[in-house]
């Protein structure tokens, strides 16, 4: 019995090794970074409750949440192509629809200050990004790869979730879909 014990732990200890090294040389030998999120749709909300972020953001001013219809909070980084896919159409819907009240928040995850700023002003962000170099927000949202929206109503319910890079019609579409529910009795 414990040959036979001692042949079957041999065994698993030699196929997680052989595993081990296969996923090393499939990676190339390189860490891997989080996962980017280049097909675009809605997803399931995992949680239901917004939690306001009181951090500084980039040029370190506090963060408003005063009178929102809407926020649009963005988890994002600037070395991720599908976030730069997607850089304009946040950038000028934020322009589009700020005077109706609908807030837009960047998380810049896993990035450096000089990048983000870097990034910020070349594709005319006008509001409040800030940084979340330990992922404390992402882990809190239980993002899983870049970009990922969610988007809250007027009283703090997570009402929709968008992975990918997101189009001005889709974006347009679901600010209105939830602006219009926050007007009904």
């Amino acid at each position: 019995m414990k040959l036979f014990l001692s042949i079957l732990l041999s065994l698993f200890t030699a196929s997680f090794l052989i595993i081990l090294i296969l996923a090393t040389i499939d990676s190339g030998g390189k860490q891997g970074r989080p996962g980017l999120n280049e097909i675009s749709g809605v997803a399931e909300v995992q949680i239901d409750s917004f939690k306001k972020i009181y951090e500084k953001n980039i040029y370190g001013e506090n963060i408003s949440y005063n009178n929102y219809e809407v926020i649009v909070l963005d988890f994002w980084a600037s070395w991720c192509p599908p976030c730069i896919q997607e850089a304009e159409t946040l950038s000028e819907g934020y322009k589009k629809w700020k005077n109706q009240n609908v807030m837009f928040l960047g998380v810049a995850l896993w990035d450096n200050e000089n990048s983000i700023k870097s990034f910020v002003e070349k594709y005319g962000f006008q509001y409040d990004v800030f940084i979340d170099n330990e992922g404390k927000y992402a882990i809190e949202y239980g993002v899983k790869a870049l970009p990922e929206k969610f988007f809250i109503d007027n009283n703090g319910k997570i009402v929709k979730k968008y992975i990918g890079p997101i189009n001005t019609i889709e974006l347009d579409k679901i600010i209105s879909e939830i602006i219009k529910k926050n007007e009904l009795p």
